[in-house]
């Protein structure tokens, strides 16, 4: 059994649901945000960066003082790019046993998390073009327990649904199209969308909108509604990346059609041509025959189950069939 510090972001509950595999595999987690992600801290940090940061670092000043006088085996870090190289090093001296592990659920043009590396003895990534291109693990993302136990027996109320934040109007003019040929083809959709004050100020002062754009954030158990209740999910990525979304493996997990524009998909030995529906640009015309079509293929689902991310994260070499580009 192993003693793990975790430190990373608690987006959606993710770190709890990452302690709980590592607990459920027999280890003992203590978790530490990154830093604070809440209202007037985001606020402080576009309005008053100087000051933003002088108080993040004496977070983590304060997070290695009180985590000291304990010996940890293994020092795992979701994401890393928030926390200065010498809060690390001081870090390290205040764990020289532990292995510490770097995992990265965003791509290079995201984060560039390249100068953090030589603080860690194992980095890995869910994108296989920037394992390849710098010689680290790929590690794809994961589903947690319940995507695997979904009513499958609940009648579908709508064909298509999409929960995400607009973080770019690439994103939103992908799903405007998709609203617009849906509609037109008789197709339903529920989109939740997110979208903070500037850019829904950039939607209306450009005169767009689609249902489904709102301030507020969805609860958990309000995407596994909405996914219980569609027969499919559109998967279109915020950002520049070849690893595949949370969406996409969760969806995969539950039983539910994928409509995706990451070519890849069509190389995987999990590809399922009635599972998957790859588009090329704004083309949806193939969409209502797939949709039709029902899931008759099966795969191993339960290699994306969140208990085998955490084991093959921390094996001592990091590595696994599956975590080859």
């Amino acid at each position: 059994m192993a003693r793990i510090l975790l430190i990373g972001i608690d987006f959606y509950d993710y770190a709890n649901r990452i302690s709980a595999a590592f607990e459920r595999l027999g280890h003992s987690v203590d978790f530490h945000a990154i830093e604070d992600r809440g209202f007037a801290a985001k606020s402080a940090k576009k309005l008053a960066p100087d000051t933003y940061e002088r108080r993040r670092a004496a977070y983590h000043n304060r997070l290695i003082e009180q985590t000291s006088n304990i010996d940890y085996d293994v020092v795992l870090f979701i994401q890393v790019h928030q926390i200065r190289h010498e809060a690390l090093e001081k870090l390290r001296a205040a764990q020289p046993n532990a292995h510490f592990v770097l995992y990265n659920w965003d791509s290079l043009t995201t984060h560039d998390f390249r100068p953090w590396m030589r603080h860690f003895d194992h980095v890995a990534t869910f994108d296989p073009d920037d394992a390849r291109s710098i010689g680290i693990a790929y590690l794809p993302l994961f589903a947690i327990p319940r995507f695997f136990e979904i009513d499958h027996a609940r009648a579908p109320q709508q064909d298509l649904y999409f929960v995400g934040a607009i973080g770019s109007m690439n994103r939103f003019d992908a799903l405007a199209r998709l609203h617009d040929f849906c509609e037109s083809s008789g197709l339903t959709t529920n989109f939740h969308l997110v979208c903070s004050p500037v850019v829904r100020l950039q939607l209306w002062r450009a005169g767009k909108s689609l249902p489904g754009v709102t301030g507020d954030s969805i609860d958990f158990e309000g995407i596994i509604n909405m996914l219980e209740a569609s027969r499919a999910t559109f998967d279109f990525a915020n950002h520049k990346q070849s690893g595949y979304t949370m969406r996409l493996i969760e969806n995969m997990c539950a039983g539910r059609k994928i409509i995706t524009e990451n070519a890849r998909i069509l190389d995987e030995p999990f590809y399922r041509s009635d599972r998957f529906l790859l588009i090329d640009g704004h083309d949806f015309s193939a969409v209502p025959e797939f949709l039709a079509t029902p899931i008759t293929s099966d795969f191993d689902a339960h290699a994306f189950h969140i208990d085998r991310w955490a084991q093959q994260l921390i094996t001592p070499d990091g590595t696994s069939e599956r975590a080859n580009p």
